[in-house]
């Protein structure tokens, strides 16, 4: 099966429709503005791929014929996401309507190489006619077009170009992303989000931003740095090389006082770019919620959902993500 013949626009607007609700051929010719005849050929189409399925008859309201539902097949096709940590990897397989089919976590030796990386992820990832390929969710900063990657506190990673090793290794399309960009866009998955940030505080401490319903990555994929802006001159050092940076500060802090310079530090964030949402998570987060919780400014705050799979989830669904 060449899924690679069905990332039209029309096609990933149909497959988008019924994913977010759409259920019948009528339905999607109105929500689309195409003829139903056209409608009929590209859900016809996506059938034969075995990406969408009927589901018995219903009526949309009205009389005459009652109209077939609609809806997407869980193992129509398949995809990866993998979170490469400070000091884990963790891998998952989502169905294409972005579940967790499986989910696994290896450690990762301190200095670890891309090579160990690659070791790790080989026997985790398999290849198959219904793998859409793999997402890879990394510290920046890096380069999304190109998957080059320079992770800040990963000795050895500068200029490693991440994406053409692994689908050397691997056989597969992948795509690279900044961990805090796949995060906020698991967020997004699963609940209306438009301007929002995600603060990830985990083994570093970032952002992903969405603004405008996209995630917004900048003009060099820098956007998101949060943890590597300055909230205390001549402050502690950072894996970065600057001192006084949010992570820096936080990190050699506990207790109430790491929630108050992480919610000072959003405070400004939320100042900046007039954010309507933030969503915490990360290990440190999700250790003591209340605790951060009580410390952020008065916005509409919440802790995910998610668990530890929230950026390998992210990271496949931006894979999903070219067929919808």
């Amino acid at each position: 099966m060449d899924l690679t013949s069905l990332r039209s626009h029309n096609d990933r607007t149909v497959l988008g429709l019924v994913r977010s609700g759409a259920s019948s051929r009528a339905s999607l010719a109105e929500r689309t503005g195409l003829t139903p005849q056209a409608v009929s050929k590209i859900v016809a189409r996506l059938m034969a791929a075995g990406l969408l399925e009927e589901t018995g008859a219903v009526r949309d309201g009205g009389r005459g014929k009652p109209r077939m539902s609609l809806r997407l097949v869980p193992d129509g096709a398949h995809a990866y996401g993998a979170y490469v940590d400070r000091d884990e990897l963790r891998v998952v397989e989502l169905d294409l309507t972005g579940e967790v089919v499986s989910a696994s976590a290896v450690p990762l030796a301190p200095m670890f190489s891309p090579a160990d990386v690659l070791d790790a992820l080989e026997p985790l990832v398999c290849a198959g006619e219904q793998v859409l390929g793999l997402g890879i969710g990394i510290a920046g900063p890096l380069d999304h077009r190109d998957g080059v990657v320079s992770p800040n506190g990963l000795p050895g990673w500068d200029a490693v170009p991440l994406k053409a090793l692994a689908e050397h290794r691997l056989g597969l399309p992948v795509v690279i992303d900044k961990d805090t960009n796949a995060a906020v866009l698991a967020e997004a998955w699963r609940r209306p989000l438009r301007d929002a940030a995600l603060v990830f505080v985990g083994t570093g401490l970032g952002v992903g931003l969405l603004l405008g319903g996209e995630v917004h990555r900048g003009a060099r994929s820098g956007a998101g740095e949060f943890g590597h802006t300055t909230i205390q001159l001549d402050g502690p050092l950072c894996v970065c090389g600057r001192r006084g940076c949010v992570e820096a500060v936080h990190a050699a802090a506990t207790g109430v006082e790491a929630a108050r310079v992480l919610g000072a530090a959003v405070a400004n964030l939320v100042q900046l770019l007039d954010l309507e949402q933030i969503v915490l998570s990360g290990r440190k987060v999700l250790g003591s919620p209340e605790l951060y919780l009580r410390a952020m400014p008065d916005v509409d705050v919440s802790v995910t959902s998610y668990g530890p799979e929230l950026v390998p989830v992210g990271a496949g669904l931006l894979v999903l993500g070219e067929l919808f």
